[in-house]
């Protein structure tokens, strides 16, 4: 059963690493039957399936602005949480244009209800949700409480909202960056962070871990694996194979499978099994 699916993030353009890896999972969807359609403030998509929103992109004038009052301040004035308001309100009625223009079955914001980066667009998709009960996968690369200068804001309130949301979901996971070097066959070295030690370690990636500081012993286990071929050849191909049987693009497919079918029931999940199995 096709379904229309639209991506939402503040760029859809050039290589950053969130317009990769959402061209991944449109590569994915479409190979399943789907439309994608995408909403941002810069696109480099066909025009015939986008909405290009001026002031969806986080480098906005006015976003830029709000940014500089509430970003390493611990204190908001009113006139700045009018000006979130009024940006919300406006993202907000072009978001539900969007979905009306290519009757979008399902939302899947990109890092838009991770990081920050505009708070107005995190606020206008978030009550979107909860106003529509519209499906979504909220689909999160880096959390702001990862990065420094978020450590200190004026929007508590608005982060504890919609970064991300405060509503019910069915699963979570983690982005992908560690899976990047995995794929181009780099060796690893990783402090051992939460995600880490709870999802991915566990798959047995033959890796050199830290506990938050460098060792004696760290330093010269890295000095191996950069001296030696063979170690180094032997731990990326390894990792390779272990990424395969977890993170391939067939397990992409049977995990959005399931989340679909989650949403859709289970006459849509027996159509893209005899598809792609």
């Amino acid at each position: 059963m096709e379904k229309n699916i639209g991506f939402i993030s503040t760029r859809f353009a050039g290589t950053d690493g969130v317009t990769l890896e959402t061209s991944k999972w449109a590569q994915v969807l479409k190979q399943m039957g789907h439309q994608c359609f995408w909403f941002a403030g810069r696109l480099d998509k066909t025009p015939s399936q986008s909405m290009l929103v001026p002031e969806a992109f986080f480098q906005h004038e006015q976003n830029q602005w709000i940014n500089e009052q509430i970003l390493g301040k611990k204190a908001r004035s009113s006139a700045v949480t009018d000006t979130i308001h009024n940006m919300k309100t406006l993202l907000k009625a072009r978001i539900k244009e969007f979905i009306e223009k290519f009757s979008i079955d399902l939302l899947i914001p990109e890092n838009a209800l991770t990081i920050p980066m505009h708070v107005p667009l995190g606020i206008a998709i978030t009550e979107i949700i909860a106003e529509t009960q519209i499906p979504t996968i909220a689909h999160h690369h880096d959390f702001y409480w990862e990065r420094t200068r978020f450590f200190v804001n004026a929007v508590g309130d608005y982060l504890r909202m919609a970064f991300p949301p405060n509503l019910p979901s069915l699963y979570e996971g983690f982005g992908n960056a560690f899976l990047e070097a995995i794929y181009f066959k780099k060796p690893i070295l990783v402090n051992r962070y939460a995600i880490f030690v709870r999802d991915i370690e566990p798959k047995g990636f033959d890796l050199i871990g830290m506990d938050g500081f460098l060792t004696r012993k760290t330093v010269e286990k890295v000095r191996e694996v950069l001296t030696s071929n063979q170690r180094k050849d032997q731990m990326v191909d390894h990792n390779y194979q272990v990424a395969k049987r977890y993170y391939s693009y067939s397990i992409l497919r049977r995990w959005l499978n399931t989340l679909m079918s989650n949403f859709f029931g289970m006459e849509a999940q027996s159509q893209w099994k005899s598809d792609f199995l």
